[in-house]
C-alpha cells in the first residue's frame, strides 16, 4: 500500500516544513495504528528525533470511520462537508 510513502513524506515534511496531504484515510484501515503513532510522536518526540519544522502541517481526509484513531481526531482541528439537505438546496448549491 501507500503507508510506507505517506510515512516518510511525513518524516521528510517535518523536517522541511512542507504540508501534507493525506486523502481518503478510511481506506488504509491497516495503516491507521501506524498513523496514531506518528501523530502522538508530534507531542511526545523522542530524544534523538529532529525538531518539528514550525511550518509543517498534515491534513487528513477520511469518511467518519469507527476504526479512526480517536487520538489523531483529539489532536487535531476538524472541518465537516455536510451535503445540504433536500433536492432543491443540493442543487441550489451545484450552481452558487
Amino acid at each position: 500500500g501507500q503507508g510506507p510513502k505517506a510515512e516518510k513524506l511525513i518524516v521528510n515534511s517535518t523536517r522541511a516544513g512542507d504540508w501534507v496531504l493525506l486523502q481518503n484515510c478510511h481506506l488504509a484501515k491497516s495503516w491507521m495504528p501506524t498513523l496514531e503513532s506518528i501523530v502522538a510522536g508530534f507531542s511526545e518526540p523522542k530524544p534523538d528525533a529532529p525538531a518539528i519544522h514550525d511550518e509543517f502541517r498534515l491534513f487528513l481526509t477520511s469518511f467518519p470511520a469507527s476504526y479512526f484513531p480517536v487520538a489523531v481526531l483529539q489532536n487535531g482541528l476538524k472541518l465537516t462537508n455536510e451535503p445540504p439537505r433536500g433536492l432543491k438546496a443540493n442543487l441550489g448549491r451545484t450552481y452558487e
